[in-house]
């Protein structure tokens, strides 16, 4: 109760100040900050399981054009929400106020993107075009709720170069629910907390502005926030009770996807057809999948319950489409039909790795796919798309905790792993130098794992996107020309190959009556992040890979090496790098090179040595070769 009586009087001391002069703001908030949040105060009531009512204040200072990003003046909301109040004042540099925003100058628009056809959320945005910096924006939003089983979390800071000068934030239970919370990232941060059955408070003071790290974790994953979690809930007029995973798989199970997986029988005798014969498992599946990408495509449908419930298997039998969770789940009822057990499967979906939280069950997820699994291997689906192979999710899905939903309800399971040595490429090349300082020759680059997740979507490629790409690619090659590029692309061993052919003017320099050139012509990983002083979070490498290129080079007429790039490796804890070159014939030689680079956590203070390695890479790779004329 004393921590409540101090928060309590943090937030009237703040309350009553009211200046929002730039003068007020103490000089450590504002180094490194682009914006300074003067006060974020939120108040969540949930005054019924299918009733919360939030209010928030916000009053933003920004300093500088990037700072607008961090206003943060919008309010979501769907269908059955109610958005009582919204409002923001501006005031100039001084603390003056200059302008007043009612709701019905907000924008509203759609808060979903172009690949929803129908969709319930929408978003009052600020409609604001500063004039001068800094300026400052004080705004209030009040909504109510029936959907519980979201409760916001509160993030004590947003992002990076934004600092804060005092956050509060209340929960209080007016319904008699029991709920959970947990609080992640708070460190050192001076948070005062207090807490009873019935009521949850934060406040927090004086937050420094963080900057970025190269290479360092996910923000989410450090910064200082609250989650939040009832275990009794309501979702768009249904009810559900969770506190563990297995619980919460079991509602979906029963409350969304029961029943919707029926199809009728002219589809269930058609895929069934299309399957006769066929005994190896992995083949049916590869059989049911290419129908399901050759018959549908994906269109986002957020209405309602369907914003986390699929819409009936029958219905994208219909009209083929669907969002994920429709085209999941139309999936998975025709692999029911074939005799094949499938398993819908909520995942947090995006190249940075995000897990769904072991430790504290709740409605998490942002995307659905599909498990089936099987005796010797557990596949994976990627239902959206209408090219990736089967049993690969590449960066998009990969390595991550995920919610499997069974009838006896949620399991919480790893997806695949990509190890290092699989997020391959091999690159051989056949190269030609000729007096005149030009050089052709063919490149056939083979990738797999995560590489090949960075490629096989080119096939579909325009000459003129192909051209833009590789002049791109290989932008350390001047006056390149791409003579032709052919496509391979392997769904079963999950493989692509590159064969691209090139010519360059000019690529060669001259040194009097030599020539001069760099043999790595396909492959330079020139690439050193940037020093940081005084580092303060550890150095995170999410996906390693290895690249092993071999190159063919045949001199010009009448040319020998003076000089030869010494065969070379390095090794250290974050991958390895070997370089060497020899003769290969009379007017060839052999340029062979290995890359590894291993994924993994390490120490802050492994930073510099990171660097360090990268940068004999890049030394090793942009190296050069002097070629000197024969006496005749």
């Amino acid at each position: 109760m004393r921590l409540l009586t101090f928060a309590l009087f943090l937030v009237t001391q703040f309350s009553f100040s009211q200046n929002y002069s730039v003068t007020e703001i103490p000089k450590e908030m504002l180094e490194n900050a682009d914006a300074v949040v003067r006060h974020h105060k939120s108040t969540i009531t949930v005054e019924a399981q299918d009733k919360m009512r939030i209010v928030t204040k916000r009053v933003v200072t920004v300093l500088n054009e990037n700072g607008n990003e961090h206003l943060n003046a919008y309010a979501f909301y769907e269908k059955n929400d109610n958005v009582s109040e919204i409002e923001a004042i501006v005031y100039n540099g001084q603390g003056e106020e200059i302008k007043k925003i009612k709701k019905r100058d907000f924008m509203d628009q759609s808060a979903i993107g172009n690949g929803t056809l129908y969709a319930d959320s929408r978003v009052l945005a600020l409609d604001y075009t500063p004039i001068q910096y800094p300026y400052t924006i004080a705004f209030t939003k009040e909504y109510i709720t029936p959907n519980t089983a979201f409760i916001p979390s509160f993030v004590f800071i947003d992002d990076y170069r934004v600092s804060v000068e005092l956050a509060d934030f209340t929960l209080s239970m007016e319904a008699n629910i029991p709920f959970r919370f947990q609080e992640r990232g708070f460190g050192d941060y001076p948070i005062q907390s207090s807490s009873t059955n019935k009521s949850l408070q934060y406040v927090s003071k004086n937050l420094k502005a963080l900057t970025y790290e190269p290479m360092s974790p996910s923000f989410r994953d450090f910064a200082p926030r609250v989650d939040l979690a009832l275990n009794h809930f309501h979702l768009e007029g249904v009810d559900g009770s969770a506190k563990t995973w297995e619980e919460l798989g079991h509602w979906m199970f029963n409350e969304l996807l029961m029943h919707q997986d029926e199809l009728d029988e002219n589809t269930i005798k058609q895929i069934n057809d299309l399957v006769k014969g066929i005994e190896d498992p992995i083949e049916k599946i590869r059989k049911v999948y290419g129908y399901v990408q050759d018959n549908t495509r994906y269109i986002s449908v957020q209405l309602g319950i369907g914003g986390w419930q699929p819409i009936s298997a029958m219905e994208v039998d219909k009209v083929k489409y669907g969002d994920c969770k429709g085209l999941t789940n139309y999936t998975k009822a025709l692999l029911d039909a074939v005799g094949i057990s499938s398993y819908y499967t909520v995942v947090y979906a995006g190249s940075r790795k995000r897990d769904l939280d072991e430790a504290f069950p709740s409605m998490q997820g942002n995307h659905v796919i599909l498990n089936v699994p099987l005796q010797e291997k557990e596949v994976w689906l990627e239902c959206t798309s209408q090219i990736t192979p089967v049993d690969f999710l590449g960066t998009f899905t990969d390595n991550r905790n995920v919610l499997k939903v069974t009838p006896e309800g949620g399991k919480l399971v790893r997806t695949r792993a990509y190890p290092d040595e699989e997020n391959y490429q091999y690159t051989a090349a056949e190269i030609y130098l000729n007096n005149n300082r030009n050089i052709t020759g063919t490149a056939t680059i083979t990738s797999t794992g995560t590489q090949y997740d960075q490629k096989y979507w080119r096939e579909s490629y325009t000459k003129l996107e192909q051209e833009k790409f590789y002049k791109e690619h290989w932008g350390y090659v001047k006056g390149l020309s791409i003579g032709g590029v052919t496509y391979t692309n392997d769904k079963n061993t999950v493989q692509f190959t590159e064969e691209v052919k090139v010519d360059a003017i000019g690529y060669l320099t001259t040194a009097g009556d030599n020539l001069m050139f760099a043999p790595n012509v396909f492959n330079r990983n020139l690439a050193v992040p940037d020093r940081v002083r005084n580092r303060k979070r550890e150095l995170v490498i999410d996906r390693g890979y290895l690249d092993e290129d071999e190159f063919t080079i045949h001199l010009p007429e009448n040319y020998v090496p003076e000089t030869w790039v010494q065969s070379a490796t390095e090794e250290s804890k974050f991958g390895t790098y070997s370089i060497s070159i020899t003769p290969k014939g009379p007017k060839s030689l052999l340029y062979k090179r290995k890359l590894l680079i291993k994924s993994g956590k390490f120490p802050k203070e492994d930073y510099e040595a990171y660097r360090e390695f990268r940068k004999k890479v890049a030394r090793y790779d942009n190296s050069k070769i002097i070629l000197t004329k024969k006496e005749s």
